[in-house]
């Protein structure tokens, strides 16, 4: 009889335990930390459309540490030309992130055209 009532104290407790609410919503919260953009053409880096890269990383808390990556490989170049530049720093920085990036992919259009024509 001990037994029984053991065994039954047991399976009413793991029954009542298992009837416990265990839905716990945990928000879960994304981070854009990079975002790299490769090209295999000059034309392709000339037509980069920067507001859409600004766009990318609106979710990001202001402090958040983030890199802009810009990669050109013309693989049809008599040299196999490979190029690039990364640009980073906190969000709230993004206009100037996006200026420094702009220069630095101009800077990589001057020199594989240079490179192209040879």
């Amino acid at each position: 009889m001990k037994k029984l009532l053991t065994i039954l104290f047991f399976t009413v407790t793991m029954f009542a335990h298992g009837q416990q609410d265990k839905n716990i919503v945990k928000e879960v919260e994304s981070k854009i930390t990079e975002m790299k953009y490769v090209a295999n053409s000059v034309k392709e880096l000339e037509n980069i459309d920067w507001k859409k890269i600004k766009a990318v990383f609106d979710a990001n808390k202001l402090e958040e540490k983030i890199a802009l990556i810009f990669e050109l490989e013309l693989q049809q170049s008599k040299n196999n030309l490979k190029s690039s530049i990364t640009i980073s720093g906190e969000t709230k920085n993004i206009d100037s992130l996006i200026i420094k990036a702009k220069k630095g992919v101009t800077s990589i259009i001057k020199i594989s055209k240079k490179y192209k024509n040879k």
